[in-house]
């Protein structure tokens, strides 16, 4: 079971002068397998750092991080890191961009093209398969991101505000393919994001963070039927609760 399990982590970086930067302190949480997890929190509460830590960029100052049930050691799962830039080869094709893990791994043949043509087909990217990055919109260019981590088979996602420079109306369809992905492939994800609505509308848990240095002050379970009804009152008050924690950590 893949599970990803931060027991007690403080991390600290040195600032250009020397100083020491304290960016998250005593983090303790949890990511179930197949589940997702929202971190929201004011900016420079150390969400990012939180991500890095769990993608092994970074190591902790003191504290664990572990995988698997309970925390029992288990090795890193396939890992999949998505920014807020796409970070897609401009000189590749959707297509070519999508196929690049099954040429790193050195996978060639016609089953590694059927199976890139079967990625692009389920994003909604088969007939766009030959543009290049910048021919592509905001929302393709993301479908294309995800398409490599399904390629990848990454079995953890990490996830930094992918959808946040889309408008919030186009940031739909890529939320509600992430849950279709989530729920079909079992993936496990660590999502962060300014949006509450974002937070409410894709998590199974959401943990609220201080400001810096960050620490978590609390979480939600949230275990409302997904897709979720963004008009339906359970929905508003999901929203006012997480709100509420944020406004008095901003406030604080």
């Amino acid at each position: 079971m893949i599970q990803l399990n931060f027991s007690n982590v403080s991390k600290s970086y040195r600032s250009t002068g020397g100083a020491e930067v304290r960016a998250a302190e005593d983090i303790s949480l949890e990511v179930e397998q197949g589940r997702i997890a929202c971190l929201v929190g004011p900016t420079g509460c150390g969400k990012t750092t939180i991500l890095r830590l769990a993608a092994g960029l970074d190591g902790p100052d003191s504290g664990s991080i572990s995988f698997g049930a309970a925390g029992n050691g288990e090795t890193r799962p396939k890992t999949g890191y998505l920014t807020q830039r796409h970070t897609l080869l401009p000189w590749m094709t959707a297509r070519d961009n999508i196929g690049m893990p099954f040429r790193v791994s050195g996978a060639h043949g016609s089953k590694t093209g059927e199976r890139v043509d079967s990625i692009l087909e389920s994003l909604g990217l088969g007939d766009f398969a030959h543009l290049y990055p910048h021919e592509l919109s905001g929302g393709m260019q993301q479908r294309a991101a995800i398409g490599r981590l399904l390629a990848m088979d990454a079995r953890c996602w990490l996830m930094d505000e992918p959808f946040s420079a889309l408008d919030e109306r186009t940031r739909h369809h890529p939320q509600n393919l992430l849950i279709e992905l989530n729920r079909t492939k079992k993936i496990t994800v660590m999502f962060v994001t300014h949006s509450i609505d974002e937070a409410v509308y894709l998590a199974d848990r959401v943990y609220v963070l201080s400001t810096g240095p960050g620490r978590i002050v609390e979480n939600f379970d949230l275990d409302e039927e997904k897709p979720r009804d963004r008009l339906s009152p359970a929905f508003g008050r999901r929203m006012e609760d997480v709100r509420m924690k944020l406004e008095q950590v901003i406030g604080a």
